[in-house]
């Protein structure tokens, strides 16, 4: 990827001090695409866009390294309201990293509008998991053109059956020609978790992130142990594998997901190396959380008090603070977290069991990276640095500022965090 392509671009939130520039892409765009004007003149196309889009919607620019504004997006709950990108940087990216950001920011699906004569935009669209729902002769648009509502709604690129024959599913994110590299997410969560991290390693690595089992498009077959999991692991590493004619997988896991990535890598040949973020058990005399969580947890999800469970976790485990937790839930993907929550507690109870200790885990032979927020709570790094010690081969780094989701907190640093060590280890 060169320094005009997609890691060129940087994505944040529009501001209202963009509405000249967004204007300024809006209409280039459009004239570079259309043989027909827009429906109104100019300055009341930029007027919408300052004073009633940019307000109304969750809008999201691209800027290219010198902080100019090159593309544009507007979202609604449902809909990709506009997407347009500037004549100079169509075809490098700019487009893709922002459809990757509604797909994150939309988990549950989406839809939008493109005029039939925009092929450029057509096949981009359907090329990335798009399909076409319906067809419009134009009477209901403001130009008039003919045009296609497109529809995106997540689906796994990837199934298999574990070795309990439960099902697993993951999606494919990355560059088919790239090193392989398998995402397993943490407690609570699912494959959308990687949301922000996935797209960026996408751009080197042929990158999958399943969805463990109990949640997402995954099965889950009783009774629990974390066993399984390795399994499971293992399974989806396998089939990886065998897809890209028996090459090795790398894996990287966050959390309980690491946990799972270390168990996996004692049973799979196929698994090359491992980077784990705080997934190591804690060593004797430490634990994540105070001492009743677990059955406190276990009680809520036995009552079926999700949302409080989730809290309650956040807080009393990982550590969040108050307003943490307070933009946490304000995002869109919370209620799909709290959907999850119910296997919290089930793991809480096994992750330092028999299977998944210290000394159990330390016996990995394969090259293990651990991530390590520098802000973390204190039972993370005791893990972290009580893991290392009995690695065969293992290196420890720390991300500065970082807590216990440096991939969404700190992604530039995780991502090039685990890129160097996958990419040192060719």
């Amino acid at each position: 990827m060169t320094a005009s392509g997609a890691n060129a671009v940087t994505l944040r939130r529009a501001r209202p001090e963009d509405g000249p520039a967004i204007g300024d892409v809006w209409l280039a765009s459009w004239r570079a695409t259309f043989d027909f004007p827009p429906a109104y003149p100019d300055d009341a196309c930029r007027r919408w866009l300052a004073e009633t889009l940019l307000p109304t919607t969750e809008m999201w620019v691209a800027t290219d390294p010198d902080g100019l504004v090159v593309a544009m997006m507007a979202l609604t709950d449902t809909m990709v309201d506009q997407l347009y990108v500037a004549p100079a940087w169509i075809g490098r990216g700019a487009g893709r990293r922002l459809l990757d950001l509604v797909k994150e920011r939309r988990p549950d699906g989406f839809d939008l509008y493109c005029f039939t004569v925009n092929a450029r935009a057509r096949a981009f669209y359907e090329r990335h998991g798009l399909e076409a729902v319906a067809v419009g002769d134009g009477s209901r648009n403001a130009e008039h053109q003919p045009d296609i509502r497109y529809r995106w709604r997540p689906r796994p690129d990837l199934v298999v059956a574990s070795a309990d024959g439960t099902r697993l599913a993951a999606v494919r994110l990355g560059v088919p020609d790239g090193p392989p590299v398998l995402l397993v997410h943490g407690a609570a969560a699912d494959h959308t978790t990687f949301r922000v991290v996935g797209p960026l390693l996408a751009d080197t690595f042929d990158v999958y992130a399943m969805d463990r089992r109990g949640r997402g498009a995954s099965g889950d077959t009783p009774p629990y142990a974390i066993e399984r999991e390795f399994e499971d692991v293992a399974s989806v590493a396998a089939a990886i594998g065998a897809a890209r004619g028996g090459i090795g997988v790398d894996v990287v896991g966050h959390s309980y997901g690491g946990r799972c990535a270390l168990g996996a890598a004692l049973q799979s040949d196929v698994i090359r190396r491992v980077v784990s973020y705080e997934g190591a058990p804690t060593p004797s005399g430490v634990r994540y959380g105070d001492a009743e969580v677990a059955e406190r947890l276990a009680a809520m999800a036995d009552a079926g008090e999700l949302e409080g469970l989730l809290e309650a976790f956040m807080t009393r485990v990982v550590g969040m603070t108050p307003v943490e937790l307070a933009r946490y839930r304000a995002d869109p993907v919370w209620p799909r977290r709290v959907a999850a929550a119910g296997t919290i507690a089930r793991e809480l109870l096994v992750e330092a069991g028999p299977a998944a200790g210290l000394d159990e885990l330390g016996a990995v032979r394969q090259p293990v990276l651990q991530l390590l927020g520098g802000d973390s709570v204190e039972a993370f790094a005791a893990a972290t640095w009580a893991l290392d010690a009995r690695l065969a081969d293992s290196r420890v780094v720390v991300i500065d500022g970082a807590k216990h989701a440096a991939h969404h907190t700190h992604p530039a640093a995780f991502v090039s965090a685990v890129a160097d060590f996958l990419l040192r280890q060719m």
